[in-house]
């Protein structure tokens, strides 16, 4: 996953400390606690290709596969195609945007079915994805946690909206703020009930008495119970209401909730069944009550209309024995009623009298209250004759089955969210628990805890404060809520929130408290995280030597670190808070930095500011380089700028001197490359005329050492003016080069001014373009020149030739000289490095390595056979 490092004498002390570093890596990726897996990327004809290479530990452990399993398979091939087609699109996602992608996913792995939280990040390598790197955290519970809470709110609107009791929920000021079906059913409402009140939906004194009894609950907090006649568009009804308060966190009343339930039938069937007693009837015409006459002696049994209409079958379908009554009870209800039964029949029980489950017509369940008595009995006292009544109880059976359902949704609700209560009855100084107040302290429930007791369990250093806190509740009557620690009975220690509510008597005495207990352990421990990572995040903030800052609307900083601050003579926490009016010494710079921050929080778009100026609080003038970016404030959400400046002053007088140095090294560039050269081939050409007018041959020989020690000047200047552009070029970009054309300029110009050389060309130079610049022909210029004045024979005899591979190509210059001792090779290319009894400056080879190694290329010396040297340069190819 990394790149190839070329290095010289470093390259075994590089290697070594990259070993520690991917081991370092390696263990680090085996001992993660997430899944961690890696894959490579091969693109063939335009597709992409994902095999899997490694995996970790706990990918191993969470997934049941081992290394040895994944190693070189495909996601279809390991998770069979459906998921597998699933997978290879996130990958193919993750390559074709080239960043870090998130998602999640649920697959099925031998050690089970998944839930996970995947995080791709692609590798790359010349700028195309090779391989991916996978995270992936098990979310397992996580999600079925998400799923279950969705069902049970999804359970609890449900059972609210199939609650056959009309419930209510009213504020302080009698609006409506909230109606099941049942309700709306009952006022025969259709539209949004919010906002509504008892006003719209009743006479004027229904309304009045509503609203007292919505005050009765307000202002003494308590539950009340009435019986109330209420018109409705199908008629009056006779209802049950419940009516209770409704807390708000602080424990002050918000509301008022009403439960409302249609006895209207129910207070009939009561006065039916008086009639019943008054009169020794059991059964009232038209009274909607099944009947039925049981003759004991034959078994026979008369059932009336409504018997039967009540299990949905009309009377003649219903035969007249009790074989018709016993096949229709449920069978886990018979042996009960048959119980029952028999001991009214043996005078044990006044009444027969039970409640049971029947089949109805439609093959479905319906619970009946059978009532029942025997009426005549024979002279050994034996019963022979009894009647009795069906009530159809089935709408209040599901009532109260939608109660306990509820009341077991409200205590799972309780459980999964910590939450318990608590009460103290100061008068006989007792503590009651909740069984998740004892699951929370760890505490069997079957255990009794002493108020005393209860106290020692919280934390030392925070037991003052629930002491001091239980006092003020029980003398002054103050509510609590606080947050504090508790040492568990198993010793751990864990963040509670603690609500208390004082209870009074009639007397407006404490006579108790009421309270709940609430694990907020993690989230403390997330707040207590969050709070380090911000500190965290500050220090690093402060520790950035640039300026960084943010400023809202107004102007005014509300993050300011260490370098702002110093730039002003302040501190962070003077200048946050401050306007930048406030803390700029400098106005005019001030309007400045004001109209960058508006036009980025206009425009959303980032801005940088090359060159700005500053004046501190010591006068002295910076110059910053600056970026502005959009910012919006987590906390409230307001559109501000954040932006982070760099102190350049220095480097912007550096840049000026070394501005200055390249103007003068230009003007002694052109001095070399024009007057001094000028003035040698004056020398030059007036030493060959002296020389032809000398009358001896030593005085010849003296002009001719004076003409080669000219042309080598020449020479000299010549590599000066390279070095002089070497040094010229700032941040110059590479670009394709023709070989072969720089290459057989050089040479034909040595065979041209060489008279004592020959140059060969071994082969056909390759017709090529290599990554250089307008310098490449120096180094062809210095190599073969090189080879020619170092040479100690008679006729210097140079050999070119190219080898060419996938991406490079090299170039051997090859001479018959003297040769270079292998000690020798490495120091020849240092700036400054003779050869051998040269006379030269030693600069040439030094501008071949630095030119060379700034095309990414490389140079090095081998021996040629029989004697000399070959020089041998190797470039990149810009193809």
């Amino acid at each position: 996953m990394g790149g190839e490092s070329h290095t010289a004498d470093g390259a075994g002390r590089s290697g070594t400390d990259g070993d520690r570093v991917t081991n370092a890596y390696e263990a680090m990726f085996r001992a993660a606690d997430d899944a961690m897996f890696l894959l490579d990327v091969v693109r063939r004809d335009g597709e992409y290709e994902f095999t899997f290479k490694q995996n970790n530990t706990a990918y191993q452990q969470q997934t049941g596969l081992t290394e040895d399993a994944i190693f070189g398979q495909t996601p279809r091939e390991l998770l069979g195609d459906e998921q597998g087609i699933a997978v290879e699109a996130n990958y193919r996602r993750c390559v074709e945007e080239g960043t870090t992608i998130e998602y999640e996913e649920r697959l099925d792995f031998p050690a089970g079915t998944t839930d996970w939280q995947t995080k791709l990040t692609p590798v790359t390598e010349d700028g195309t994805v090779t391989q991916i790197i996978g995270v992936a955290r098990d979310i397992t519970e996580q999600k079925e946690r998400e799923r279950e809470h969705r069902r049970t709110y999804r359970r609890f609107q449900t059972v609210l909206e199939t609650m056959s009791a009309a419930v209510f929920l009213k504020d302080t000021d009698g609006r409506y703020l909230l109606m099941n079906q049942a309700c709306r059913d009952v006022f025969d409402i259709d539209e949004d009930p919010v906002g509504m009140t008892d006003e719209d939906l009743f006479p004027e004194a229904v309304a009045a008495q509503a609203r007292a009894d919505d005050r009765r609950v307000i202002e003494g907090g308590e539950q009340i119970e009435i019986e109330e006649t209420v018109p409705t568009p199908a008629g009056e009804s006779v209802r049950l209401t419940r009516k209770s308060p409704v807390y708000d966190e602080e424990g002050s009343i918000r509301g008022v909730c009403g439960v409302s339930t249609d006895i209207t039938e129910q207070r009939e069937r009561e006065r039916t069944l008086q009639q019943i007693k008054d009169r020794l009837k059991l059964a009232v015409e038209g009274a909607q009550i099944g009947v039925w006459d049981w003759d004991m002696t034959t078994d026979e049994v008369e059932f009336n209309d409504q018997w039967a209409e009540m299990l949905g079958h009309s009377s003649d379908e219903i035969e007249p024995h009790l074989v018709a009554w016993e096949r229709r009870v449920h069978p886990d209800d018979l042996a009960a009623v048959e119980d029952a039964l028999s001991e009214h029949m043996a005078g044990e029980t006044e009444y027969y009298d039970t409640e049971h489950r029947m089949r109805t017509a439609a093959d479905e369940w319906k619970w009946i209250r059978d009532v029942g008595r025997v009426v005549e009995r024979d002279d050994d006292g034996e019963p022979v004759r009894a009647v009795g009544i069906h009530l159809d109880i089935d709408d209040q059976k599901r009532r109260e089955a939608e109660l306990e359902r509820t009341q077991a949704l409200i205590e799972r609700t309780q459980e999964s969210a910590s939450i318990g209560w608590w009460e103290v009855d100061l008068v006989n100084e007792s503590l009651t628990w909740s069984d998740e107040v004892y699951r929370i302290h760890e505490v069997p429930a079957d255990e009794t805890v002493e108020l005393e007791d209860g106290i020692e369990f919280y934390h030392p250093d925070d037991r003052d404060a629930i002491e001091r806190a239980f006092e003020r509740l029980t003398e002054e009557g103050e509510s609590y809520d606080l947050e504090l620690r508790i040492v568990t009975a198993t010793g751990r220690t864990r963040w509670v929130r603690a609500v208390g509510d004082p209870q009074f008597d009639d007397a407006g005495e404490v006579v108790g408290a009421l309270g709940l207990f609430q694990d907020i352990t993690e989230r403390k421990r997330y707040e207590m995280a969050l709070e380090s990572t911000r500190e965290e995040l500050r220090t690093v903030i402060d520790l950035v030597p640039d300026l960084v800052f943010v400023k809202n609307r107004d102007g005014e900083y509300l993050l300011a670190n260490e370098a702002t601050a110093a730039a002003y003579g302040l501190t962070p926490d003077e200048v946050e808070g401050k306007s930048e009016g406030e803390i700029i010494p400098d106005a005019d710079d001030s309007a400045a930095f004001r109209q960058d921050d508006l036009e980025v929080i206009e425009s959303g778009e980032p801005k940088n500011v090359g060159e700005e100026t500053l004046t501190t609080a010591d006068g002295e003038t910076r110059i910053l380089q600056t970026v502005k970016i959009p910012y919006r404030v987590p906390e409230t959400g307001e559109d501000a700028v954040l932006g982070y400046a760099r102190d350049v002053t220095d480097l912007k007088r550096y840049e000026q001197t070394l501005e200055e140095q390249r103007d003068t090294l230009m003007l002694l560039n052109q001095v070399v490359r024009h007057d001094i050269r000028n003035q040698l081939m004056v020398v030059t050409s007036y030493t060959e005329l002296l020389e032809d007018s000398l009358p001896d041959d030593q005085s010849r020989t003296y002009a001719r050492t004076v003409i080669g020690a000219a042309k080598q000047a020449a020479d000299i200047t010549e590599t000066a003016r390279d070095v002089t552009d070497v040094l010229l070029q700032v941040g110059t970009d590479q670009e394709p080069v023709d070989l072969r054309t720089e290459l057989n300029q050089q040479i034909e110009r040595i065979r041209s001014e060489k008279d004592r050389a020959t140059v060969t060309v071994n082969g056909s130079i390759p017709d090529v373009t290599v990554l250089a610049d307008g310098l490449l022909e120096a180094v062809f210029r210095n190599l073969l020149t090189n080879a020619v004045v170092h040479n100690d024979k008679q006729v210097a005899e140079i050999t070119v030739s190219t080898g060419l591979s996938e991406d490079a190509v090299c170039v051997s210059v090859a001479d018959n000289g003297p040769g270079i001792p292998d000690d020798h090779k490495e120091q020849i290319f240092q700036e400054g490095e003779k050869g051998l009894e040269s006379g030269g400056t030693g600069i040439g080879l030094y501008l071949v390595k630095t030119l060379v190694n700034r095309y990414d290329g490389d140079v090095w010396i081998e021996d040629n056979e029989p004697t000399g040297s070959v020089f041998v340069v190797k470039l990149p190819l810009a193809e």
